[in-house]
This record gives C-alpha cells, sequence and structure tokens, in this order.
C-alpha cells in the first residue's frame, strides 16, 4: 500500500486498564494489542506535582508490578508529538492471547498487594501515580497481522514512533487470503527494506469502535529518519518492482483494500517505563 508518513503502556499503571506493547512475532499465531488512549491531567492544582515525580512512581510500578506479569508480554508509553491534542497519552501492552487480558489483571492484583502489603499505603501509592492522568479514556484492542520488522535490540532510550491509521475496503471481487499475501508481499519487499526503520508493527481492528481499522506503526530513531522514509517510498518500490507494468498491477488489486482515507500520529515513547 503507497502511504505517506508526513501526510498521509506499562500496563495502565494506573487503575484505568491495561495496555498493549509493541513487540509480535511474524510468524506466530496474532498477539492482541490494547491500546488505551487517555491524556494527562492538566487540571491538577498540586503545585507540587511535576512529570518527574510521575516518571518515578510509574518506573517503580512497572518494577515491582508489570516486569513481573507473566501474562504482560510487553508495554509501552506514547506521549503526543504531533497529533490533534498535547495532553495525549497512548498506554500500550500486547498479549500472547486473548485469555492472557484477563489474567493479566488478576496477576497484576496479585502483585500489587504483594509490593505494598499494607492496603493504605497501596492506596496511597496509586492515587498519587493516577493523578497525573485524567479518569476518561477509551480502549481498543487489535490483533498483530503478518509482516513486522522486528528491532534487532531494545534499547531503554526515546524513539519517534508514527502510526498511521487506515482503513479497510471489502471489494466483492476480494478475498481474505488474497488481501493477507497482498499485505505481506508489499511488507517484506519494501517496508522491511527500509533502512530508516528500528522496527514496524502491522495490527487490524480486534475489538473496539471500527471494524475497518488497519495501524501501521513505524519506529525510528528520530524525526529526520522519519522524513527520509517518507521520502524514500518511491524508491523502494520502483525497487521491488522495477517493471512499471507490474508495478501498477500489484497497486491496482492493493489499493482496492483500502477506502482511501487515513490518520497520521506521531509520537514520543517515553523510556524506562516499559516491558
Amino acid at each position: 500500500m503507497k502511504t505517506s508518513i508526513i501526510t498521509g503502556i506499562l500496563s495502565l499503571l494506573f487503575f484505568l486498564c491495561i495496555a498493549p506493547s509493541l513487540k509480535a512475532q511474524e510468524n506466530a499465531r496474532p498477539a492482541f494489542v490494547h491500546i488505551a488512549y487517555t491524556s494527562w491531567n492538566f487540571d491538577m492544582d498540586d503545585e507540587t506535582a511535576n512529570p518527574g515525580e510521575w516518571h518515578a512512581l510509574a518506573k517503580e510500578y512497572n518494577e515491582k508490578v508489570t516486569m513481573k506479569n507473566e501474562f504482560i508480554r510487553s508495554t509501552s508509553v506514547l506521549t503526543h508529538m504531533y497529533t490533534s491534542d498535547n495532553s495525549d497519552v497512548l498506554l500500550i501492552t500486547t498479549y500472547n492471547s486473548w485469555d492472557a487480558i484477563e489474567k493479566a489483571q488478576d496477576r497484576n492484583d496479585e502483585l500489587e498487594a504483594a509490593a505494598w502489603p499494607d492496603k493504605d499505603a497501596r492506596m496511597a501509592f496509586m492515587d498519587k501515580m493516577n493523578r497525573y492522568m485524567v479518569h476518561k479514556h477509551s480502549d481498543e484492542i487489535y490483533a498483530t497481522t503478518p509482516g513486522a520488522k522486528m528491532p534487532v535490540e531494545q534499547k531503554d532510550t526515546n524513539r519517534v514512533v508514527y502510526i498511521q491509521k487506515v482503513h479497510r475496503a471489502y471489494p466483492a471481487d476480494g478475498s481474505a487470503d488474497e488481501y493477507t499475501a497482498l499485505s505481506l508481499e508489499y511488507a517484506q519487499k519494501v517496508t522491511q527494506k527500509s533502512p530508516h526503520l528500528l522496527a514496524y508493527y502491522p495490527m487490524q481492528h480486534a475489538w473496539g469502535a471500527d471494524n475497518t481499522e488497519v495501524l501501521n506503526v513505524y519506529v525510528l530513531k528520530s524525526m529526520t529518519d522519519l522524513v527520509a522514509l517518507n521520502q524514500s517510498w518511491d524508491a523502494l518500490e520502483e525497487a521491488a518492482w522495477p517493471d512499471e507494468a507490474k508495478r501498477k498491477d500489484f497497486f491496482k488489486k492493493f489499493d482496492r483494500y483500502f477506502n482511501g482515507h487515513h490518520g497520521d500520529f506521531i509520537y514520543s515513547y517515553i523510556p524506562g517505563v516499559s516491558k
């Protein structure tokens, strides 16, 4: 699918829910990625509150609970870089199976009780951490799809995460098998070949408001790499299909599986509070 990058976490540490992450295995059954869309609480009137305190509390929770939860595969926290709202926070958690989602919440409860045996102390810690986020949030669960580019190594450092949200179409002459084959072919021949990408994670709707949603998640070192990636698509596609007629034929088949609408969101990955 021809796209334009520019044009075109931590289990929900708080009591809001459990969140998902950016790790998937291409040759395994789908993992399930839960994304909680929430916001920083800008209405806090406590002059002592600061992002540094939240980071320290989130890191402590991550070490005492999330890292020990065997049902949570991985977690990430993303914050606004270029989105419509500067308070945006995405809390992302990946699970190996659908059943693991519920089991992970129960396990969190057990680990929290073990980490803070005194109930009052436990509640005080949670309240102190939770106040940095608003209580309102929305949830989407996606299933990973084949074609991921996995990172060679994970570094606990800042990253740029570009998420493109596209929408499926369902042509009468199409099929699920053809769509999957075309998506994987594009990923293998084009997306995975990009030298600018640290990682790439494709996923599609599993549970939520819009069953046509498909997410393409790109992880990069910097905005410079994001711009370079955007500028490289044509060259990558031409290298993948040197014969122009064959290239046009591929996109004629592939593009009919999308309705042409998409949204672009750029986030900053927060290191130190992920699994």
